[in-house]
């Protein structure tokens, strides 16, 4: 059977999928990016051919069954002459690849005078795992070697209907490589609506190794600026800002040399001046320069190279950003007017603590579009350019990466990872309807003012599980659990035994514990399109809260480690952000949904029971920890440089200290009374400090050379190691799409 014979609802997925791009298959032990002719897990490797990408597609849609030579070289190279040592040097190059110099070989069998055998297990990142059953074609005393493509699955179903979905899904992942492979960058696929807007022509700009980031358009759609990694500028290499043709072309340098990483570009309305960033340390200021090169000019310092965004004002005279006014954490959109570098706060509806940014003006020059929020609990806001009335367009409260217009001024694109993974959405002004473009992952759109191209950030990073000696002279961190996918959100259990974390190592995200006494790794759940936030461990180590957020899926969730049976504690229709356990038996600390300005943190009590009840504690919630042993409560509150206390025996709120910020998020605990944070976010080195409530007294725990991005971190029950999830490798490219109405 091949995907040719599938039932008619399988063909028509078959040929939707045909323009999913961006494919990633887990073969064996190794992780192929098809669109860019790369093994990842073995980034030192040369990129694969495209005809020995294209071989191992035909393997991979065949697997477990021979292949003949003569159907491979005619379906490969169908277009030319050829011998057949085309194909040989095809399986050698692949074998290097996969590093299979295993006699006999545990990925691609070698059928004497007849043909090649995929034997490695086969799974799509984005999809249920594919286990390749090829114990029942391995011939007499030569059984292949089967890789596990992920945890063991609930009882299987019936025989027949296991047999439909595994040929239906092995079908959908040939036909997506199909799409990257077997075109190679064709680019022009059929347009994919969404009832609303369409994304057509969905390709990857640059594959270089490295990483390409922050893509901006020209307004024209011709041209894309952005910045790659130079890994030969200093020891460390810094991003430089370069810009290439959308269509074919070489990237070229347009700023002066230095020794200063450039990020975030942004075209003038007219496409002559391209403002950047130059970072130095944590410093960042922001020049102009000519988008055909030249000299540069100075505009003047950022005040927060993490959460600074800007954009051009439709006149050219002046860029939008947001600047904190004073000592809280609020932040108030402004218009920098270039000739003077004056900052002018822009006169529109806001309370005194709303963090607004990340501002764009629509393409008729008529609307501002911004962010309200920081992460984790972002929503998307409209207002007139001149100021005044402000709109509220999302209801997600979750986290954005990049917002833009789109061409007709009618709608919004962003980036969410509310269902899960970040993808991009389209929101209508006069609606508020929320699409899924059927564009990821993807972060970061940019779209031009005056055509229909739109770029983006394809996301290839990866952040690895870890742990670290506190108190260590600039240690090393030693791997855990090591994988492909990326981790998060680390957790020591309460006897030090174990470590539960979040990772999308199986294709989505799942909750996995790592048990130190078998040095094995299991997934707890098995959710579908989940954003999962912050697991937490009883007192006695037997269960995990565990919050599920996305489409469908159910709230607060706790997990019996023995049972693996899940318990519901939320209600239906209460939006859960993050949670905790609380001081007593059957009770949990909730913050609760709301605007980000009004999230709510109670205590439920007597979860479950007829007499349960919720008691309110604070608003304006973004992360908390409970001090069991003292019953005290910690939390961080938006809008708001400071930690703050209460008692949960009531009394009033204090100021712990300013030093741990509300853009911190969850890079804070409380361990033994003191706080533990992070020093340094999204920068090398990272540095782990102690804060002592009692006395005022901070100290750095470890140093450490190595980024975070995700900055949760868990502490041993000895308090002498952390586990932590540091960036691991980065890969990230550039994509681009055309974007039109669909009604």
């Amino acid at each position: 059977m091949n995907a040719s014979s599938l039932p008619s609802a399988g063909r028509l997925m078959f040929d939707e999928l045909l323009l999913q791009p961006n494919l990633r298959l887990r073969v064996g032990e190794h992780v192929v990016d098809i669109g860019a002719l790369r093994v990842v897990t073995h980034p030192e490797h040369p990129r694969l051919t495209s005809k020995a990408a294209a071989v191992l597609i035909e393997l991979v849609r065949h697997a477990g069954d021979t292949v003949t030579r003569d159907a491979l070289l005619d379906r490969v190279w169908a277009d030319r002459v050829t011998t057949p040592d085309v194909l040989t040097q095809a399986i050698k190059e692949l074998r290097r690849a996969f590093g299979d110099d295993a006699k006999p070989s545990q990925y691609i069998e070698t059928i004497p005078k007849v043909g090649y055998r995929l034997l490695a297990a086969v799974s799509l990142l984005d999809a249920e795992p594919l286990a390749v059953d090829t114990a029942r074609h391995a011939p007499a005393g030569n059984d292949p070697v089967l890789i596990d493509a992920g945890p063991a699955r609930p009882a299987e179903p019936p025989r027949a209907a296991r047999l439909t979905r595994y040929w239906l899904l092995l079908g959908l992942a040939v036909a997506v490589a199909l799409a990257a492979a077997v075109a190679w960058r064709r680019g022009a696929e059929a347009p994919r609506g969404n009832g609303h807007w369409i994304a057509s022509d969905i390709r990857a700009l640059t594959s270089d190794p490295g990483s390409e980031r922050r893509p901006a358009v020209s307004p024209d759609g011709m041209r894309v600026a952005y910045a790659r990694f130079d890994p030969s500028s200093g020891a460390k290499g810094v991003d430089r800002l370069v810009m290439r043709a959308t269509g074919q072309s070489q990237a070229v340098r347009i700023t002066a040399k230095s020794e200063s990483s450039e990020e975030v570009p942004a075209w003038s309305p007219d496409g002559s001046q391209i403002a950047f960033e130059r970072l130095a340390d944590d410093r960042c200021t922001v020049y102009i320069v000519s988008s055909l090169g030249g000299a540069e000019r100075e505009v003047g310092p950022c005040q927060n190279y993490l959460r600074h965004y800007f954009d051009w004002a439709p006149d050219g005279k002046a860029l939008i950003t947001a600047q904190n006014p004073g000592a809280s954490d609020d932040m108030v959109l402004m218009r920098w007017d270039l000739a003077t570098g004056a900052k002018l706060p822009m006169q529109y509806e806001r309370m005194a603590d709303a963090q607004d940014l990340e501002a764009h003006y629509s393409p008729d020059g008529k609307l501002i579009a911004f962010r309200r929020g920081l992460a984790p609990y972002s929503d998307l806001c409209v207002m007139a350019a001149s100021g005044g009335a402000v709109r509220q367009v999302t209801q997600l409260h979750s986290r954005i990466r990049g917002l833009a217009w789109t061409p007709d001024s009618r709608g919004l694109i962003f980036s969410s990872n509310h269902d899960g993974h970040f993808t991009l959405y389209t929101v209508a002004l006069d609606g508020g309807e929320v699409h899924e473009l059927g564009v990821g992952p993807a972060e970061y759109p940019a779209a031009a003012r005056a055509a229909d191209v739109v770029t983006y950030e394809i996301p290839r990073k990866t952040s690895r599980l870890a742990w670290a000696a506190v108190g260590a002279n600039n240690p090393i961190p030693e791997l855990l659990a090591k994988s492909t996918g990326s981790d998060s959100s680390p957790a020591f259990s309460p006897d030090g035994g174990r470590i539960a974390f979040i990772s999308d190592r199986s294709g989505a995200q799942q909750v996995w514990v790592y048990d130190f006494a078998t040095l094995e790794v299991t997934a707890l759940t098995e959710f579908r399109d989940a954003l999962l936030v912050n697991p937490a461990w009883s007192a006695d180590g037997k269960r995990l809260l565990v919050t599920v957020r996305g489409k469908e899926n159910p709230g607060l969730v706790e997990i019996d480690l023995a049972s693996r049976r899940q318990r519901m504690i939320s209600k239906s229709g209460q939006d859960v952000l993050s949670a905790n356990y609380g001081p007593d038996p059957d009770s949990y600390l909730l913050v609760m949904g709301g605007s980000s300005r009004h999230n709510q943190l109670v205590l439920l009590e007597r979860a479950g029971h007829e007499d349960e009840r919720q008691m309110p504690l604070a608003v304006g919630i973004e992360h908390m920890e409970l001090d069991a042993d003292a019953r005290r409560l910690y939390y961080t509150k938006n809008a708001q440089s400071a930690l703050f206390s209460r008692d949960l025996a009531g009394g009033e709120e204090k100021l712990v200290t300013p030093l741990i910020e509300s853009t911190l998020i969850d890079g804070w605990r409380v361990v033994d009374g003191r706080i533990w944070y992070v020093g340094k976010v999204a920068w090398k080195p990272t540095e782990l400090m102690e804060f002592d409530p009692a006395t005022g007294a901070q100290r750095v725990l470890v140093h450490i050379d190595t980024e975070l991005h995700d900055v949760g971190f868990g502490a041993s029950p000895k308090r002498d190691r952390v586990v932590i999830t540091p960036l691991g490798t980065e890969d990230t490219d550039v994509g681009s799409f055309r974007i039109t109405r669909a009604d």
